[in-house]
């Protein structure tokens, strides 16, 4: 067991976030975070499993464990599980990524071993059986077709990631494919769920308003008798290095407005890069002063929208731009400004009132994001997933607070290079 307060000296009165770590003997990770301003508690259960631990032709799987369990358990029947939480006046919700799959309840205090309950219930006895199985692969398929295959520039949103690299990991789309959906089977789905669903492959988190002896002790009663059998094994991410620049346009009769994507090969999350790009993100579009905001909208009224930023990626990522570019506006005009601005990042180191006004709006972040118990602990969560420690929540403010202009020139010089980016173009219309 430890404890983790942060790092001792103090950059910009950023507030620490204390918490407790236990693991018990199933290799479940337990942190602890109590705070006692609402009374509130916040159970996160966070899976190391995502779209990239699949295997090619067996796209999906992961996504779909997202439905399968709501599915019913021993104890829960189908689609019990939120009731049980809304009747509590909770909320509950579950996301899928590349790399993670997380479950979540916020409810009321005393409703704390409910929630674990729950939670515990599904993690030992999944009720995995071929009505379930067949009734959820059909319900993501038709989720495909309304979030992105019936959806303004929802085909471009998964062909990027398709487009931009050569490993399967991280090229294939988190939904996965259709085809890959219909052809999987019973026994498929049930080795998926035995290899990576189970305590040693999980982080568990309570945060808000909790007694933490008493909350190690309901977390031992409900999790400390589930057996681990996953064999969950860590994706080996061999990306090469892009040589030459990629470019498509798609033709999308949804879209009313032109939309470029860019994508820029860039380190993992957590890396040095990773904290410089989100201070140049911050400098290009946040805020109507920021850099390609002052010129393509407030100027020009060339875009009508635009962001930019690394994905959280745990291994190879990218630095996205998305420009949507306004009615009659040639794109090619855009794009050069684009290139100029991020030509002047690799050649001209930023000014010292940017970087101050870049670290303001991120001190603001740190400290606003510390307002809610779920969003601490889902930040601790993520935290123990991507970077194996949870530890790092009270160390990544200084690592942006510390970010040097010279170091950001650097990585601008070795990101923004023209060969390795991809560019995607989305053009209203029939294809």
């Amino acid at each position: 067991m430890k404890t983790d307060s942060g790092p001792t000296e103090e950059l910009w009165d950023i507030p620490h976030v204390k918490f407790r770590q236990e693991t018990l003997s199933n290799g479940l990770q337990v942190i602890l975070r109590p705070s006692s301003r609402v009374p509130l508690v916040h159970i996160s259960l966070h899976y190391r499993v995502g779209s990239s631990c699949e295997v090619p032709g067996l796209s999906g799987l992961a996504h779909l464990f997202e439905h399968m369990m709501f599915q019913g358990s021993r104890n829960v029947a189908k689609n019990e599980h939120g009731r049980y939480v809304d009747e509590a006046g909770g909320r509950w919700n579950a996301t899928t990524s590349k790399d993670r799959t997380a479950y979540h309840e916020t409810l009321p205090s005393n409703c704390l071993d409910l929630g674990l309950w729950l939670e515990a219930d599904r993690m030992s006895s999944l009720e995995v059986t071929a009505e379930n199985f067949e009734n959820q692969r059909q319900t993501v398929i038709e989720e495909k077709k309304q979030s992105y295959d019936n959806r303004p520039y929802g085909r471009a949103f998964l062909r990027l990631d398709d487009l931009a690299y050569e490993s399967w990991e991280y090229s294939h789309p988190i939904i996965g494919a259709v085809e890959d959906l219909q052809r999987a089977t019973l026994a498929d789905a049930r080795e998926f769920h035995r290899t990576h669903y189970g305590p040693g492959n999980a982080v568990l988190v309570l945060s808000g308003d909790l007694e933490e002896e008493a909350a190690l002790e309901s977390i031992h009663r409900y999790f400390g008798s589930i057996p681990d059998r996953t064999r969950s094994p860590r994706p080996v991410f061999r990306e090469p290095s892009q040589r030459e620049e990629k470019r498509e346009t798609i033709r999308d009769p949804l879209a009313v407005l032109p939309l470029v994507i860019t994508g820029y090969h860039m380190p993992p999350v957590g890396s040095p890069e990773y904290y410089a790009l989100g201070i140049l993100a911050l400098l290009l579009t946040d805020g109507s002063s920021s850099r390609l905001y002052r010129q393509l909208v407030y100027e020009r009224n060339w875009v009508a929208g635009l962001s930019a930023g690394p994905n959280q990626y745990r291994g190879p990522s990218l630095f996205h731009i998305f420009l949507q570019i306004q009615d009659g506006v040639p794109v090619d005009p855009v794009l050069d400004l684009v290139e100029a601005e991020l030509g002047r990042l690799c050649r001209e180191v930023v000014t010292p009132q940017e970087l101050e006004k870049a670290r303001n709006q991120l001190a603001f972040r740190f400290v606003r994001r510390l307002e809610k118990v779920s969003d601490v602990g889902e930040i601790l969560a993520h935290h123990a997933v991507f970077y194996g420690d949870a530890g790092e929540i009270n160390r990544e403010w200084p690592r942006y607070a510390e970010t040097t202009p010279r170091k950001i020139l650097q990585v601008a010089a070795e990101t923004f290079r023209p060969e390795n980016r991809t560019l995607l173009l989305v053009e209203p219309g029939q294809g």
